[in-house]
């Protein structure tokens, strides 16, 4: 027990100085000096326009998309199950990539309300297509799937009639891309009541976790469950991808390793994902920002080059 108790602390120190070198390495290398000095006045703006806009939203949507994995493991029992198999992410980046493809400019928080609409839409559109008297989760699950493959034609098919001045940047969203980051503390308050509404129900999370007939047996209704695990995961998967696009591997990885470091415990659970998921998303993001600077990488190509051997590698020592 001691030994799970220091985990956090370690992780909050990890993801300062992750934040530490995510303000000052990027295409141009600055100083504490010169962040200090009134001189260098354009470092300053760099540092606080830019950088740091950029480091609050990775930390939000990886914060995000690791409690959404969480959630709809516990969902669906299916531990290879991540935040988008739902095909919430698909309702969102098409309407986003609508916008993209017309050439409208429309300011960045409308932008991200509008994809986070779509998402919601597309969610009561798969409770109402998946549950009769009751919300099924394997029905929930094949008709994410089904409504996933639907918006995968339409993003398929927006891109093929787009011009080419605007595949680029579609083709970054899709991967996931936060060089648009605004400033909002809408998500981050989201992020912070989403945890704080999970956390109160952590007991029931455990046991529904062990499966829904000892959950019922024990006294929890798993119908209440199951709608919060539900609106949990579509909430914030639709404000991750509205802020980002579609952002591999972070809310199927994560999970897991949380898991292996704390154990089942919701309790400990949820907020060792929420800093572990804002670790990774943010050096990825520090890494895709730097590695060919001044050229700026998707994020999602680095989630996924590291997602994929942590993920194997999860496997064989969960095995």
């Amino acid at each position: 027990m001691k030994k799970s108790r220091n985990y956090i602390p370690i992780l909050i120190v990890l993801l300062f100085l992750s934040i530490i070198s995510a303000l000052f390495l990027g295409s141009q290398n600055i100083s504490l000096v010169e962040l200090f000095d009134n001189q260098f006045y354009q470092v300053k703006d760099i540092v606080l326009s830019i950088r740091l806009p950029r480091v609050i939203n990775a930390i939000t949507v990886g914060a995000l998309l690791s409690i959404a994995g969480l959630m709809i493991q516990n969902l669906v029992k299916n531990p290879l199950a991540d935040p988008y198999i739902l095909g919430l992410s698909g309702a969102s980046a098409s309407v986003q990539l609508l916008i993209i493809a017309s050439g409208i400019i429309i300011p960045f928080g409308l932008f991200v309300f509008i994809g986070f609409c779509a998402a919601l839409f597309s969610m009561l559109l798969l409770i109402k297509i998946s549950s009769t008297k009751r919300l099924n989760t394997q029905s929930l699950l094949l008709s994410g799937v089904v409504i996933a493959f639907a918006y995968g034609a339409i993003i398929s098919l927006v891109l093929t009639l787009s011009p080419l001045s605007t595949t680029k940047p579609m083709l970054f969203w899709l991967m996931g891309d936060l060089s648009y980051s605004k400033t909002s503390f809408y998500p981050i308050l989201l992020l912070i009541v989403g945890m704080v509404w999970a956390y109160k129900f952590h007991k029931e999370l455990d046991l529904i976790a062990r499966g829904e007939f000892f959950a019922q047996k024990s006294g929890v209704n798993t119908k209440k469950i199951n709608m919060l695990l539900l609106l949990t995961t579509s909430v914030f998967t639709a404000v991750a991808v509205s802020m980002a696009g579609t952002i591999g591997f972070v809310g199927l990885v994560v999970p897991h390793i949380a898991r292996i470091i704390v154990g089942n415990s919701h309790a400990k659970l949820i907020p060792v994902s929420a800093l572990i998921g804002a670790i990774v998303l943010l050096v990825a993001d520090t890494v895709a920002r730097t590695i060919v600077a001044p050229i700026q990488l998707p994020v999602g190509i680095f989630t996924a080059l590291f997602g994929v051997p942590l993920f194997i590698a999860l496997q064989r020592k969960i095995k």
